[in-house]
């Protein structure tokens, strides 16, 4: 997939909303500048259940929220949700008003948006912190082997198993298992974890605390044997690439970090618990 084609996957999920096509097309055109990378609907997750965020800048972590009609009535459920976000990205989304305002005030706000974001933006090169848009490098290993290392930060997801698998150094044809053994690092997996309730599995991401809680809910006997044997096993560390649905409803592979195995926290009630202890992996040449 190219620019061009992800560009018209992503204004297309705004066609059947109005003031949000309007508001996101011109801000996309005002800024004019493909070094930048937009998201629409992006998923946020929330204590209970998830929200889609209006509009989305990875590169500066940047939140575009558009508030219409039905944002009238309830004021106090958007400050819970701002809330949420601010919980989980760190940041409080910025609204647009469209449904009680003129054309020409939606225009001044959507102004000061495009402004903020450029602002953002020169402050990230400054620091050199800012990585332009490339489509085609963000998701090939190769371009994660030459930087030496992988960020949780760097928010790198990857099309398939086996591009997760290049950057820690193992180069396979097909690989369809849950993990596998580090081919360099002692104890350790390469983890590809579904981090949300999965037939008997029910697991699940606390991004804030750092934990990946582990759990079988068949049966208490299933859930015991499986404690019973990780605390056995010496692999005790895993690099974790959690598997994702991405933007565009394609499964990806994220990184989430290094975790160790937390016995103490760990119980049959609760699960396994996997405590991070790293949010940067090395990586490695697989030619």
């Amino acid at each position: 997939m190219d620019k061009k084609e992800y560009i018209k996957r992503q204004m297309s999920r705004t066609n059947k909303k109005d003031y949000e096509n309007y508001v996101v097309t011109r801000i996309i055109h005002k800024l004019d500048d493909l070094d930048i990378k937009f998201v629409t609907q992006q998923y946020v997750k929330r204590p209970e259940g998830r929200a889609l965020a209006d509009m989305y800048f990875p590169q500066i972590n940047f939140f575009v929220e558009v508030d219409e009609g039905h944002h009238l009535s309830q004021e106090e459920a958007d400050r819970v949700r701002d809330a949420d976000f601010v919980n989980a990205t760190g940041n409080e989304p910025r609204r647009i008003r469209v449904a009680d305002r003129t054309i020409e005030q939606i225009n001044t706000q959507i102004e000061d948006v495009v402004l903020e974001i450029r602002k953002k933006i020169n402050e990230a090169k400054a620091s050199g912190e800012f990585v332009p848009w490339d489509i085609d490098k963000e998701m090939n290993p190769d371009t994660w082997i030459e930087k030496g290392k992988i960020h949780v930060e760097d928010k790198v997801a990857f099309r398939t198993i086996v591009d997760a698998l290049r950057c820690m150094g193992l180069n396979y044809k097909v690989f369809q298992r849950g993990g596998t053994n580090h081919p360099y690092e002692k104890n350790t997996m390469i983890w590809f974890p579904k981090l949300y309730p999965n037939g008997v599995w029910d697991n699940d991401f606390d991004e804030n605390k750092g934990e990946i809680i582990e759990k079988n809910i068949e049966s208490e006997k299933k859930m015991i044997a499986h404690i019973k044997g990780h605390f056995k096993d010496p692999r005790k560390r895993r690099i974790v690439f959690a598997r994702v649905k991405g933007i565009l409803g394609d499964i990806q592979y994220r990184f989430r970090g290094i975790f160790k195995l937390d016995e103490e926290k760990s119980s049959t009630d609760r699960g396994l618990v996997w405590r991070r202890v790293s949010r940067e992996a090395k990586t490695y040449d697989y030619h």
